[in-house]
């Protein structure tokens, strides 16, 4: 499944594939665009299926329900939220378009990129190790400035990006929001992404 919305600042694009095609993806995520921010989250639920389905959206629902909240506070509160269930990692991003800034918090192994094709340069945000579980966590949220012209990428694991500085290229970027870019590869896992370009 595939969505896209954009504003006068961004335009972005999901991609969400359940592993073998299956009808649950053990991913979830979702984006909300405003006039002046942006409030978003990404998650894989451990293993695949309706349970790892059910640990991921808890993320995501916590975020739509409170998309008010701090990134730390939404991951607590999801962390929380884990006990009796499988578990997920998942990534945070709150982006305010008039500061031209953006907060990112994550735990596990979500990758995230931000492109800066003016400078050529590939920035990397920290991430957390472990996962949510329901035990108590502290989680970091980090600062960081965009430029006119930046794009991001979140995916999960079930993605492969086979060359990474690639994505610099705007028109390669654009191939990689519909999902055709050569240097994209679909693993046989579940698999999501955002991608956006910054305007």
């Amino acid at each position: 499944m595939q969505t896209e919305g954009r504003n006068n600042f961004m335009h972005y694009t999901t991609m969400i594939r359940a592993k073998n095609d299956a009808t649950i993806s053990g991913d979830a995520l979702t984006v909300k665009l405003f006039e002046n921010i942006c409030i978003l989250a990404i998650a894989d639920g451990l293993g695949s299926g309706t349970e790892a389905n059910a640990s991921a959206t808890v993320v995501i629902k916590e975020l739509e329900e409170n998309p008010e909240l701090e990134l730390s506070e939404l991951l607590r509160r999801s962390d929380l939220k884990m006990l009796g269930l499988r578990g997920a990692v998942a990534a945070v991003m709150r982006i305010c378009f008039q500061r031209k800034h953006i907060q990112f918090a994550s735990i596990g192994n979500i990758s995230c990129y931000i492109f800066r094709p003016s400078e050529g340069k590939v920035i990397y945000p920290r991430q957390m190790r472990g996962y949510l579980s329901g035990r108590t966590q502290h989680f970091v949220v980090q600062a960081l400035e965009y430029k006119k012209g930046d794009f991001f990428l979140l995916h999960t694991d079930g993605i492969e990006i086979t060359d990474i500085r690639s994505l610099l290229l705007e028109n390669e970027f654009i191939k990689l929001q519909q999902v055709q870019s050569s240097y994209l590869t679909l693993k046989n896992d579940d698999a999501s992404l955002i991608a956006a370009r910054l305007f």
